[in-house]
């Protein structure tokens, strides 16, 4: 220990004693500017396949007027694709961010066909067979977890129908809103 760590010590014993005896008011703690709410935003991250018209195209493939198959069967474009990069330091101070990671078959057989890592404000379907009732992917029922190998930095990749739809994405069924 040098002598310049032992005045530092000296010193805040020193104010947390004359904090004690009312003489000083100890300044409150710093706080992070960042603040930590729920990441809110839906997407995918990696090579997650959606369903298309012409088949299963990876989501960053995918382009404005692309053609996408919905739940009823009708044919929706694609309007727009939104491409969101979090870098490390956006996730050191923001880790509600990170992807929730769906294992292969966790909803049943072929459902999601491979692992699958979406935005914990993606809203999903875990039902096999019917698309009926929806959660956030932080609320899923189960034990899904962040995906914590995402930490130096992931891209989002989110699109827009101009309509409330239900898509096909890895075989599982995802709300999508314009």
């Amino acid at each position: 220990m040098t002598s310049s760590d032992t005045v530092i010590e000296f010193d805040q014993f020193r104010r947390m004693r004359q904090a004690l005896s009312g003489m000083v008011k100890l300044a409150a703690p710093e706080r992070s500017p960042y603040k930590t709410a729920e990441w809110y935003l839906p997407g995918f991250v990696g090579k997650a396949r959606i369903a298309t018209a012409f088949g299963e195209l990876p989501i960053e493939a995918l382009r404005p007027r692309d053609d996408l198959r919905t739940y009823s069967g009708a044919i929706v474009k694609v309007e727009m694709v939104d491409k969101i990069h979090l870098d490390e330091d956006f996730i050191r101070h923001h880790p509600r961010a990170l992807p929730i990671r769906i294992p292969a078959n966790s909803f049943g057989h072929g459902k999601p066909m491979n692992d699958l890592f979406v935005s914990p404000g993606q809203e999903i379907c875990p039902d096999l067979h019917v698309a009926s009732v929806f959660y956030k992917a932080r609320d899923l029922p189960g034990n899904y977890t962040l995906d914590l190998s995402q930490s130096t930095g992931l891209t989002y990749y989110r699109f827009h129908c101009g309509q409330p739809a239900i898509v096909r994405v890895e075989g599982a069924w995802i709300r999508v809103q314009p």
